[in-house]
């Protein structure tokens, strides 16, 4: 594994371990995304964890999308 590669992964698993702390806020998503998006373009990561990572963080912002819902719909009865 080079080293761009492991820089790379570092800066994404980190925010990703901040996404599955419970920081639900939209510039730990944006920086999230960057950070898949510029690794991606640099070539430190290859077209498959590219796909991996952003299906990665579609499934967390989706799951945190649904606590949100739920909590409103429990807040509105």
């Amino acid at each position: 594994m080079s080293r761009a590669h492991e820089t790379a992964l570092g800066m994404i698993d980190s925010r990703f371990a901040l996404l599955l702390a419970g920081n639900t806020s939209a510039q730990l998503h944006a920086e999230t995304s960057m950070a898949i998006e510029m690794a991606h373009a640099l070539g430190a990561i290859d077209i498959g964890e590219h796909q991996h990572y952003v299906a990665r963080l579609d499934r967390i912002l989706d799951r945190q999308h649904r606590d949100l819902m739920l909590k409103l719909e429990a807040y509105r009865a």
